[in-house]
């Protein structure tokens, strides 16, 4: 009556160690929510690696009203009485819950909240299971639901790469991004150490295959070498040039690129004095540069002196000599070196469960089946679409038809299903009620049979052979069994009645009336009778007489051939015990039977 009752709550517990982990979850409901109806809060999308806090709030119904509009099997009108959270399953590892209550009367109390929190540990869409019990009319319905939460793969960022989806289970095919981008100049080297064996010179490699459970470090370097080649100064540590006057030199310096064009000259510095350091920032080229220092005389004819020239490179840097000039060059050649390591991390993706105990034979109401795996805890098993509250062990004992499977979850939070077995039991057929008239036992409903059946009869459980009717004439006390099974399903189904044989139905047959007795011209006296009984007749041909016990057994039994005239025999009673008795005289043209007392 309420299979959809608690569609609505998917708010969930874990266990009682795990209530204290998530506390202060806050109900935030929409202003103009129905008073009966049922309501729930999205969760939150997490990512892997970041902490996770989201509150869920919702709202129960007091009525089955609610619950009726979508279950059509849900009668309307019912009051719940009682709402209780059991438990729950399929929580993204690193996940933990607590609710502010996990029972409920829905008369005085339907709002409530819970709160989600934890850092997730691997990313995927988890469906989470929520088990709840709800009570109407003092009758407990539990039944299971589930709700999504969106786990997204993580991103770790490091100052040369980006890693995305680096924990995994079994296998990792991670998504790395290069941080530092050449956008297509020349300048930049690259190295990738993966961590498992491979490397890489490229800026943006082919992302490996982490196959094999284990940690795996990644090593980044970039080396960007894109400033160029910087003359920041010369520096003109000595010289023999002089002024024309007997002074010192007035110094200036000239740059000259590889063409032979002067790019650069400096104004000249009166009376020098040793070590001069003249500015020079430029970038060089590829090619060789002129240096001159020039010792100036203020254009006096033939004044200005040469004082030596130094050639450089790009490569150059340092001190030069040119007989008396010596020169140090200061040249800038900056290269940048990123280097970054992160992490990948493959947990061991545990082996598929395999399902045993699956019967080979046909199933009947009634049956037993135990499922079981190898793995002894952290299971969870399934019945269709929805988790079996507590069943967790590696043994599932089954007694209805479904779709069972098993999901093995480790400590890192991989999970392995099973195959699905589809278990079906048949109905059994319907008893086979039999009733007892004058020892004749036979099927009350011949027509409640299945479409092909067998039958058999047991007396105190011991098949009767060949007692396959739907009759059967007993002869003695005792307890009878009928048994059908359905041919078709092999099941079976049985009946048993203590019967009590009734000596006046020999062979199921009723004793003669006197005046047949009469008719057939025999006489049994005296009876009652004490030590000897005499039987008289005038019936012809071969004849049988036999007297039973009340059960049905016989006593003892007389025969008299080729008859053709009246006759009397003596029948001793002496050996008889006190009671009643059957005699049974038989010819070929009837039977005939009277009950005799000896006492």
């Amino acid at each position: 009556m309420v299979k959809n009752l608690l569609s609505f709550f998917v708010v969930l517990i874990i266990s009682q160690t795990a209530w204290a982990q998530c506390p202060g979850c806050i109900v935030n409901l929409p202003i103009d929510l129905a008073e009966d109806t049922i309501y729930l809060s999205d969760a939150p999308e997490g990512v892997v690696g970041v902490y996770y806090d989201g509150d869920l709030s919702f709202r129960m119904p007091k009525t089955t009203t609610p619950v009726a509009a979508t279950d059509p099997d849900t009668p309307p009108g019912l009051t719940i009485s009682q709402m209780t959270i059991s438990s729950v399953t399929n929580l993204p590892p690193g996940l933990a819950w607590e609710a502010n209550q996990t029972s409920f009367d829905p008369s005085e109390e339907t709002d409530g909240c819970g709160k989600i929190c934890g850092t997730p540990l691997l990313p995927g869409l988890f469906n989470v299971n929520v088990i709840v019990t709800a009570e109407v009319f003092l009758v407990e319905q539990t039944s299971s639901f589930s709700f999504p939460i969106l786990i997204l793969p993580g991103s770790s960022i490091t100052e040369g790469f980006t890693l995305e989806n680096g924990i995994g289970c079994g296998s990792v095919t991670p998504v790395i991004s290069n941080n530092i981008s050449s956008g297509g100049m020349d300048g930049f080297e690259y190295f990738w150490d993966f961590g498992e064996g491979t490397t890489s010179t490229e800026e943006n490699p082919s992302t490996p295959v982490y196959d094999e459970p284990g940690i795996y470090e990644l090593n980044y370097q970039a080396i960007v070498d894109t400033f160029g080649y910087y003359l920041s100064e010369v520096t003109v540590e000595s010289t023999n040039c002089g002024d024309i006057l007997g002074g010192a030199p007035d110094i200036s310096v000239e740059v000259w690129d590889p063409s032979g064009e002067r790019i650069f000259d400096s104004t000249p510095d009166n009376n020098t004095s040793f070590p001069y350091t003249v500015p020079i920032n430029l970038f060089l080229d590829e090619g060789i540069y002129e240096i001159r220092v020039l010792d100036d005389d203020e254009g006096i004819e033939g004044g200005d002196d040469n004082c030596g020239t130094i050639f450089i490179t790009q490569e150059s840097n340092g001190a030069y000599t040119n007989g008396p000039l010596e020169v140090s060059v200061t040249i800038y050649h900056p290269i940048d070196t990123i280097q970054s390591v992160d992490t990948v991390i493959v947990h061991e993706q545990p082996e598929q469960p395999e399902l045993y105990g699956i019967p080979s034979h046909s199933l009947c109401e009634g049956n037993l089946v135990n499922l079981f795996i190898l793995y002894d805890s952290l299971n969870q098993w399934y019945q269709d679409t929805s988790p079996i509250f507590e069943a967790t062990g590696p043994v599932l004992s089954v007694e209805e038809s479904g779709v069972y499977w098993v999901t093995h979850t480790t400590e890192d939070g991989c999970a392995a299903t099973s195959d699905t077995v589809n278990l079906e039991f048949a109905e059994l057929p319907v008893a086979p009620v039999f009733q007892n008239f004058d020892n004749l036992l036979s099927l009350y409903d011949p027509g409640a049979l299945p479409t092909n059946y067998t039958l058999q009869w047991y007396f105190q459980e011991q098949p009767i052979s060949g007692a396959n009717d739907i009759e059967y004439c007993i002869d003695k006390d005792g307890s009878y069994t009928l048994e059908v099974q359905d041919q078709d399903t092999g099941c079976k189904s049985s009946y048993t009645l203590s019967v009590e044989y009734d000596p006046a139905f020999p062979d199921c047959m009723p004793l003669s009336t006197d005046e047949q007795w009469k008719q057939a011209g025999l006489n049994l006296y005296p009876n009652p009778a004490t030590k000897v009984v005499w039987l008289e007749g005038t019936l012809s041909g071969d004849i049988t007489i036999r007297i039973y016990y009340s059960n049905g057994a016989l006593y003892q039994m007389h025969e008299l051939n080729s008859i053709s005239e009246a006759f009397k025999i003596e029948l001793p009673l002496a050996t008889m015990a006190s009671g009643h008795y059957i005699v049974e005289v038989q010819n070929e043209k009837g039977q005939y039977r009277q009950q005799l007392l000896v006492y």
